[in-house]
């Protein structure tokens, strides 16, 4: 970036609405941890806002590659995965009155996290940015860089191999 500060700082306000959510929702996928993935986000564009090298030619790409390596440095410094937490169930939005509702539904979203813990990244990744983000299959392919087609062939194996480990689990829906 060699304009002056003013239309850098334009530029990378732009650029930061246009794929901070996007990013945060594939730096989530990767972790589960809400606050990290936002982390990872801050971090990349820390680093894209002081980078002083050679020009960038794919802005989002390299935003995306920061972001991935940071979150593996924080992982192998803490020397544990990123725990699922409980503020992808309150992305649904559901209204429950009754205590056994609420209850039946915690134990429910219980099971599925543990399920979810055991799946593989790119499963998890579909299904996140399905469910808690409800992204169509079009824009997980520009993500995920692939066709909308293999985004539904992945949604359909990740939920088929979600509903086996619920199974293996000793969950089975009524």
């Amino acid at each position: 970036m060699t304009d002056g500060p003013s239309q850098q700082t334009d530029q990378l306000d732009a650029l930061y609405r246009q794929n901070s959510r996007e990013l945060w929702a594939i730096f989530y996928s990767q972790c589960s941890d809400p606050e990290r993935a936002y982390d990872a986000v801050q971090e990349a564009f820390l680093r894209y806002h002081s980078y002083s090298g050679e020009p960038i030619r794919d802005p989002r790409a390299w935003l995306l590659r920061v972001g991935q390596n940071w979150l593996r440095d924080v992982a192998r410094r803490k020397s544990s995965s990123c725990k699922l937490t409980s503020t992808l169930d309150e992305m649904t939005n559901s209204e429950r009155s009754a205590p056994e509702d609420l209850m039946s539904s915690d134990e429910n979203r219980e099971v599925v996290r543990e399920a979810l813990t055991k799946m593989i990244e790119d499963d998890r990744k579909v299904l996140v940015m399905k469910y808690a983000l409800n992204w169509s299959s079009a824009q997980m392919a520009k993500v995920m860089v692939c066709t909308a087609a293999a985004i539904d062939m992945r949604l359909s194996r990740a939920r088929r191999r979600l509903a086996e480990l619920l199974v293996e689990q000793g969950y089975a829906h009524e």
